[in-house]
């Protein structure tokens, strides 16, 4: 519906007029006043504008039955006292990020007749004299008749602007950006929504099916041993060690050391003449979906003596700091804070930064991608010499990774939405893109198109997307490596400085400067999440760690299995110029938020936001290095700690959806929470389990079992696939 520009101006016009009647702080004359007598001069000024709007509008672009209508409601507006209640109305501390005005929402939507709506106002908050924030999104709850449309709040939101600045020149700083209006019926059970719970029951009857039948083949053969009447050589998972990405044996290397019941013939029973008994396809199917085998894979521990163990430890700590740094970040850009400007306060905190900081976590994972890819991948390259390798080389990676990611992309567009109903839950419209552009992330482009964070199906995939192109490339490098090093050394130096280059291109263009949480702002646009798509998700500009961990691939590979020497007084310096880069990278904005008068220069600025990644890669070189080869004491114990190594195989499935659960959480608050250090660890706390307990049912279900339907439908492909590196479903070290 079409309202005219006078209609809505004198209805919001009249609405801050009543908002600003009831906060009035003349108690003295308001105590003696009935409501009505409060309300009188502004329902008298609102029923005159409307009369003004009719007689200056006759010809409004809508119906006369719809304009009628909503005429209607918005004359029982005045005098509908609940629903003013309703509205939000600003409170104290506008200055310290308390910008979110929700109202009641429960109370709007008891009222028959209205509906729930949440304004969207962008204000400049430099202009204010904000510091440290130089857009304040306001958050503003309005209870509504239904016969307004999203699209004739945001109009009268304009016009009401538009009319304000003409007497106000200072409220140019002030945006209109959108007006969303809660769904009723909230959520349709869509044929999607149908799809995805039917495939979800399907994925749960395999798990049951698989289980029961693993069961009942344990039983058996234990009562049969017992009676001692067949040799039995139990079946085996046909689930690869799809998370130990960091061991580089081969399959039959693996199994071999393992207990019978994971021997390495495939689905065999032994009768008492010894002759082989092979069970059906269709068994062997249902047992990949075997909950009890694919548990006991990813809760064994033991690891092969050439394995790099303390990967495992880099890998979930580097997730933890994630969603640690998620926790933090998404309590802000999801409005549901009061004091959102305490954040500032808190980056001056050195220890705070590296909370802050935690955006460097995705370049560890870089890191651990480019070493594992190098290392298991140049231990096998005389294996690699036919086309249908290299094609098993990359559908192998393809089919790892997109079955979990296009579970994803199903429970974030048609499962959530049913999780969750607040004053902003229908605020999130990220899952909007996902009917447009689910198919790029599909194809791991999504990081090029549609650009920005907010226009990408699961915007958090961006990091695979580039993980995947690095994949890509990789062999163009490797093979060089191989077969003629130095050639390959240039080539990989010369990507690093060409990439190099293009970030420093980027930021000087775009005038681009780095911001605290590792992202990026344009001086010239402000912040925004869109000014991101400039560096932060560009293969370009974050291949540097991946670039270094190839390079500590190769070296690591000549080296093989023998003792390095090196003296005390090496290892010291090494671990000593490790710390010290770590810190001057995690720290290095410290003394610009710190004291904001000593501010960066503008080549500082751009050194940082080009060398800080590979810089924090080098630091990680040495840390896997020093711990592999016998120099990293009680740091390598640490790391290598067997604990870690079911947690590390959870990572890919906790990466992709602890956003979810975070933004379950977050969403689903009806009033504005007081942002504290103590309650963010709570918060933490409370998300890192609940993620990884959804990893846990998501590699069960999906994760584990579409590894071991790869060599159940594709049997006659051993050691050309090289498997064993691709034994981690995403190899990116997730």
């Amino acid at each position: 519906m079409d309202l005219s520009g006078p209609v809505v101006f004198s209805w919001l016009a009249s609405m801050l007029c009543v908002i600003n009647v009831s906060c009035s702080n003349d108690f003295v004359t308001m105590k003696n006043q009935s409501l009505g007598e409060r309300l009188k001069p502004v329902l008298e000024m609102f029923s005159h504008g409307l009369h003004q709007a009719n007689l200056s509008q006759p010809e409004a672009p809508v119906s006369d039955k719809s304009y009628s209508l909503c005429l209607a409601d918005l004359y029982k507006l005045g005098s509908n006292f609940k629903a003013l209640d309703a509205f939000g109305k600003p409170d104290a501390g506008l200055y310290e990020g308390d910008a979110v005005w929700l109202g009641n929402y429960d109370e709007c939507l008891s009222i028959v007749g209205f509906n729930y709506c949440l304004a969207n106002l962008l204000i400049n908050a430099t202009k204010l004299g904000v510091k440290g924030v130089p857009i304040i999104d306001i958050r503003w709850g309005l209870c509504t008749p239904v016969s307004c449309s999203n699209e004739d709040l945001m109009r009268a939101l304009q016009y009401f602007q538009g009319r304000l600045e003409l007497k106000y020149p200072e409220l140019e700083a002030v945006t209109p950006k959108s007006v969303i209006c809660s769904q009723s019926p909230p959520i349709s059970y869509n044929a999607g929504v149908i799809c995805t719970i039917v495939l979800l029951s399907v994925l749960g009857g395999l798990m049951i099916i698989g289980s029961l039948y693993d069961e009942w083949l344990q039983f058996d053969t234990k009562k049969l041993k017992r009676h001692g009447r067949w040799l039995y050589c139990a079946l085996i998972s046909t689930v690869e060690d799809i998370s130990s990405e960091d061991d580089d044996q081969t399959d039959d290397d693996y199994y071999d050391d393992v207990e019978p019941l994971y021997g390495q013939e495939a689905s065999r029973q032994w009768n008492i003449q010894g002759e082989a008994k092979q069970e059906s396809l269709l068994v062997r199917f249902f047992l990949c979906f075997a909950v009890t085998r694919n548990l006991s894979k990813l809760l064994d521990t033991r690891q092969k003596d050439t394995s790099i163990g303390s990967l495992n430890g880099i890998r979930v700590i580097s997730m933890t700091w994630v969603i640690l740094g998620h926790t933090l970040f998404f309590s802000l850009i999801y409005y549901t804070t009061q004091n959102g400007a305490v954040v500032y306060e808190w980056s001056k905190d050195f220890g705070f930064q590296a909370i802050l900081n935690a955006f460097f976590a995705v370049d560890s994972f870089f890191f651990l991608s480019g070493l594992l890819v190098s290392f298991l991948t140049l231990s096998r390259m005389q294996e690699l010499r036919s086309v249908k390798a290299w094609v098993w080389f990359y559908f192998h990676r393809y089919w790892r990774l997109t079955p979990v990611l296009g579970l994803t992309i199903l429970v974030w567009m048609f499962i959530q939405p049913f999780f969750g109903d607040s004053p902003v839950w229908y605020t999130n419209t990220a899952r909007t893109s996902c009917e447009k552009y689910w198919w790029t992330t599909l194809l791991y482009i999504n990081n090029f198109y549609p650009q920005g964070f907010a226009s990408q199906c699961v915007g958090w995939a961006w990091y695979l997307a580039n993980d995947m192109q690095f994949f890509i490339i990789s062999p163009f490098l490797l093979a060089p490596l191989f077969y003629a090093p130095v050639i390959g050394w240039i080539a990989l130096v010369s990507l690093s400085i060409v990439c190099m280059a293009a970030t420093v291109a980027i930021m000087v263009s775009y005038d681009a400067s780095v911001d605290l949480i590792g992202m990026v702002q344009s001086q010239s646009n402000g912040y925004g999440l869109d000014d991101n798509s400039l560096v932060y998700e560009k293969p370009y500009c974050r291949i540097g760690p991946y670039l270094v961990g190839i390079g500590l691939g190769f070296i690591m590979h000549r080296i093989g299995n023998r003792k390095v020497k090196m003296s005390p007084f090496i290892a010291l310096t090494g671990w000593l110029v490790a710390a010290g880069i770590a810190i001057s990278v995690l720290y290095g904005l410290y003394p610009t938020y710190h004291k904001p008068e000593v501010a960066m220069s503008r080549a500082g600025e751009v050194a940082y936001g080009t060398l800080s990644r590979y810089a924090w890669g080098v630091a990680l070189a040495w840390v896997t290095f020093a711990c592999k080869y016998g120099y990293g004491g009680w740091i390598n114990n640490f790391l290598s700690w067997t604990f870690w190594v079911p947690l590390a195989r959870l990572t890919y499935s906790a990466y992709l959806f602890h956003p979810i659960v975070l933004m379950t959480f977050y969403l689903n608050f009806g009033t504005p929470i007081y942002e504290s250090r103590y309650l963010m660890a709570y918060f933490f706390a409370g998300n890192l389990l609940l993620s990884y307990v959804i990893a846990l049912f998501v590699a069960l279900a999906v994760e584990y079992p579409f590894a071991a339907l790869e060599k159940l439908f594709m049997p006659n492909n051993p050691k050309e696939k090289i498997e064993s590196y691709h034994r981690n479903q995403q190899n990116l070290s997730l």
